[in-house]
């Protein structure tokens, strides 16, 4: 027999969203399990008729269908099992009605112990670190080395990280027998749930020192001044992310240490800039040189090379070098360097050099 699940809440089928959900709140107080004279079967029917009347979308297909549109999973659609979890047919939505009380830290305690949260052991790893390393721009092409020094959180020297004084070693914690996980059973009124999570006494290692450690009071961390070495590859590029791993802060009781990061700030150059994996410089040139063409030295980033002009160079020409240029970041080879051409007028001219460019004018030159 198709279930009413109006009458089940004692709703009109015009009933507003509002009054559904007073009704819902009431009935559910009224027959939770947990309550005296509670009913288990009334209360997961009062929530089955919630689930889709609370429900715009399920509730019109209801009206249209009665019973028999299927909507009776919930709103999981048949995927987590919430009575597996000692929900009876209770979903998050649902609890979220009662005013009351406070689900969030039940909802996040409970599940901590299903595997949804803090509960389960995981492996801690230290925190990781960023700077920023300012470098000169020749490093772009030649690579360097740097030393930094950091105050950070590491390993204890005198315990090498386990906490128990030199000679003492460690011995069973007797708060989880050695287990490093311990059971706590919370009592909720959606019920009792037991919950498994690390031994806050030896933070689920199972042990703790015999004598703590003089030196880090037994935490096998400490803070102290520490000198790291940065090895600057050939072509990184500015605000470039280098990743040193295993250089960040150290983990208690020698876990995976973090990772430090380096931002790369490449110092401006007033001859040179980067263009992608090529280098640009300017090339200030005589009017005579441009017209007739002539042969250079050239400095660049990584010694001087020779580089002809040809004749009738225009100012804003681009003359190209091959491989003198930034190292490719994956492979071998290195860019170009893009020689900007700028033929400079001179300023002040004698009257000789002024009677020999009227003549070029009149050549139409």
């Amino acid at each position: 027999m198709a279930k009413d699940f109006y009458k089940i809440l004692g709703v009109p089928r015009n009933a507003s969203k509002d009054d559904i959900k007073r009704a819902y709140r009431t009935l559910a107080h009224q027959f939770h399990p947990d309550k005296s004279g509670g009913n288990e079967s009334k209360f997961k029917e009062i929530n089955e008729a919630y689930q889709v009347l609370g429900d715009e979308r399920k509730r019109a297909q209801y009206d249209q269908f009665g019973a028999a549109f299927g909507g009776g999973q919930g709103p999981f659609g048949g995927g987590f099992d919430w009575s597996q979890a000692g929900f009876g047919g209770f979903s998050p939505e649902d609890v979220r009605g009662f005013n009351d009380f406070d689900f969030g830290d039940v909802f996040e305690d409970v599940f901590s112990g299903f595997g949804f949260g803090g509960g389960q052991r995981r492996s801690r790893k230290g925190r990781d670190i960023q700077i920023e390393l300012e470098i000169p721009f020749e490093e772009i092409i030649n690579g360097g080395r740097h030393t930094v020094d950091l105050n950070k959180v590491a390993t204890c020297e005198r315990c090498q990280g386990i906490g128990a004084e030199p000679g003492t070693g460690m011995t069973k914690c007797g708060s989880c027998q050695g287990k490093g996980r311990v059971e706590r059973t919370q009592r909720t009124f959606l019920g009792s749930f037991s919950q498994v999570g690390p031994c806050p006494a030896c933070q689920g290692r199972g042990e703790i020192p015999a004598s703590p450690c003089k030196e880090c009071s037994g935490k096998g961390v400490l803070r102290r001044a520490e000198t790291v070495e940065i090895f600057v590859p050939k072509g990184i590029e500015d605000a470039e992310l280098l990743k040193i791993s295993g250089k960040g802060e150290a983990s208690p009781f020698s876990g995976v240490p973090g990772d430090l990061y380096v931002k790369m700030r490449v110092r401006p150059d007033k001859r040179f800039r980067r263009q992608g994996n090529d280098i640009v410089v300017l090339l200030p040139l005589k009017f005579s040189q441009a017209a007739l063409g002539d042969s250079v030295e050239l400095e660049t980033v990584d010694g001087t090379v020779r580089l002809k002009i040809p004749e009738g160079t225009e100012s804003g020409d681009v003359l190209r070098v091959r491989g003198r240029g930034a190292p490719l970041a994956r492979g071998y080879g290195r860019g170009d360097l893009l020689v900007e051409v700028r033929v400079q007028t001179p300023r002040h001219i004698s009257k000789k050099i002024r009677e020999q460019i009227e003549k070029l004018k009149e050549e139409g030159i």
